[in-house]
């Protein structure tokens, strides 16, 4: 029997990807910066290589992306990708830059 309020493992399998509406809402609530340490993800640094980049210390980088990880659900870097792509955050090799807007869209696609 699952705890109160939590579905159980089949019933949470059957519901695939359905989010409901106040978690779909925190995925949209990422700020630039994790949103730049997503892109620094996707090129394949580490969390010491990020914040050598970004001249900040590993240790705030570690709390972006427990952070983004909490917000998007992702459990490790490769479902933070796989999130980044198809929610737009990301752009690789062409592949879904058609779903960033604006100057992002410009910064990814190159």
């Amino acid at each position: 029997m699952p705890e109160r309020g939590l579905p159980d493992r089949a019933s949470a399998s059957r519901a695939g990807s359905a989010i409901p509406a106040s978690l779909q809402q925190i995925r949209n609530d990422l700020s630039e910066r994790e949103v730049e340490i997503i892109e620094l993800v996707a090129t394949g640094l580490t969390n010491q290589e990020i914040a050598a980049q970004l001249m900040i210390s590993k240790r705030t980088v570690d709390n972006h992306v427990s952070n983004i990880f909490t917000k998007t659900g992702a459990k490790n870097r490769v479902a933070l990708l796989n999130w980044a792509m198809d929610n737009g955050k990301i752009c690789r090799d062409g592949f879904n830059c058609c779903s960033l807007e604006g100057p992002e869209a410009e910064r990814n696609a190159g």
